[in-house]
């Protein structure tokens, strides 16, 4: 497998970059927007100033959604600082440029008011319309606050709030914590979410358990070897070691639902290993770890280690291949892994996201360079942060 991505990516370097995977048919992938550095839609002064005092340096985005309307959502934790004027935004045209409007309003994201939306990675949209968003809670890699950490759900259609859930000290570490992605079962009510742990050593990995219905969580294989970084693995894009002075090391990560919800997917960011859940056991709270322990399966070991993923309503399993710049696929049937696309520009693809009309849309944003402090936002060799689609024909969309 190894052997054909790198085919693959030596095909796409020549042809314009793409490669298509078996069983579907599959077009070239879309740049949907781009920019060297993010612009958000503030108003002439605020502007000004973000330009002004180069707060853009702090600014990444991460992930993007879409609703059914086809509107474009984007997360941009505040891992540079408090001045990033917002952390969840709805993307907006302002003549030929995307702007990103701060969602659902500037007050919803004022920085150090726990209420408000303060540091948000991961983030949902689901069939009705609702999303739910999952706010780190640290600014800048500093301590939560109580309640900062949390999730909210807002129902996009009439632009309110529906409920939310303050994660407690038994779902979280105000300190190691760093909750990262999330993914939702509307028709059972629950919702997954991987807890990287970053902020101490050892890692505090763990998943978290939400039930919406009872309004309750659960954490469970928490630092453990399912949710922690692989020792010694170690990984680089576009030839460069993640991270020069110290090898990048990140727990659970990215996060996916089987297309029938009963089983979750999950893998951790420094390592290859794709593990995975039976729903039942996660959604009764009276299984207990160590039956939860005993119950993980190691599904495949990878080509690459992967951020974000999704699957369709048959079962396929799409992942980011961030070593190879692109995105491989896992058949439901066969368990056979290939590469879906793979283009020299699509450093760092990190999360995923479905479009109304089926296709898969794609946010890359060159996060190694930016980490390091190597990230150039005036005038780079490709903009660094890109959304993509590409047009997958022949695989059914999700609506969760």
């Amino acid at each position: 497998m190894y052997k054909k991505l790198a085919i693959a990516a030596g095909a796409a370097v020549l042809a314009g970059a793409v490669s298509m995977a078996a069983g579907g048919t599959f077009m070239a992938p879309q740049v949907v927007a781009e920019w060297n550095r993010l612009e958000y839609d503030l108003g002439r002064a605020p502007e000004r100033a973000y330009v002004d005092k180069k707060v853009y340096e702090k600014a990444l985005v991460q992930g993007a959604k879409l609703d059914s309307r086809g509107n474009i959502y984007v997360s941009t934790a505040r891992w540079g600082g408090a001045e990033v004027p917002a952390t969840l935004s709805k993307l907006v045209r302002r003549g030929k440029e995307w702007k990103l409007r701060p969602f659902p309003s500037r007050a919803m994201n004022k920085a150090g008011d726990r209420r408000a939306l303060q540091a948000v990675l991961g983030f949902e949209i689901d069939r009705d319309d609702v999303m739910w968003i999952l706010d780190q809670g640290h600014i800048a890699g500093a301590p939560s606050k109580p309640g900062a950490e949390k999730l909210v759900r807002w129902d996009l259609k009439r632009n309110r709030e529906l409920q939310r859930y303050e994660f407690g000290d038994a779902d979280t570490d105000k300190t190691c914590s760093f909750l990262n992605d999330i993914v939702v079962d509307s028709d059972s009510g629950f919702a997954y979410i991987t807890d990287s742990g970053i902020f101490c050593d050892p890692l505090h990995g763990g998943l978290i358990v939400y039930d919406r219905k009872r309004n309750r969580a659960r954490r469970v294989l928490d630092r453990s070897v399912f949710t922690t970084d692989e020792a010694g693995f170690v990984f680089r894009i576009d030839n460069r070691p993640v991270l020069g002075k110290t090898p990048m090391r990140t727990g659970a990560d990215g996060i996916a639902l089987s297309g029938d919800k009963q089983t979750l997917y999950w893998t951790n960011l420094t390592g290859n290993r794709l593990y995975s859940l039976d729903t039942a056991l996660l959604r009764d709270f009276d299984v207990s770890e160590a039956e939860l322990r005993s119950a993980v399966k190691l599904v495949a070991v990878l080509p690459s280690n992967t951020d974000g993923m999704t699957a369709d309503r048959d079962g396929n399993l799409y992942m980011t291949a961030l070593m190879h710049n692109g995105v491989m696929v896992r058949d439901a049937e066969s368990g056979r892994i290939d590469s879906l696309v793979i283009h020299p520009e699509m450093s760092w693809p990190d999360t995923l996201a479905w479009g109304p009309d089926g296709s898969l849309y794609v946010v890359s944003n060159h996060l190694h360079l930016w980490v390091d402090g190597a990230m150039k936002f005036d005038d780079p060799s490709t903009p660094n942060f890109r959304i993509w689609r590409l047009p997958i024909k022949k695989r059914p969309y999700t609506a969760q």
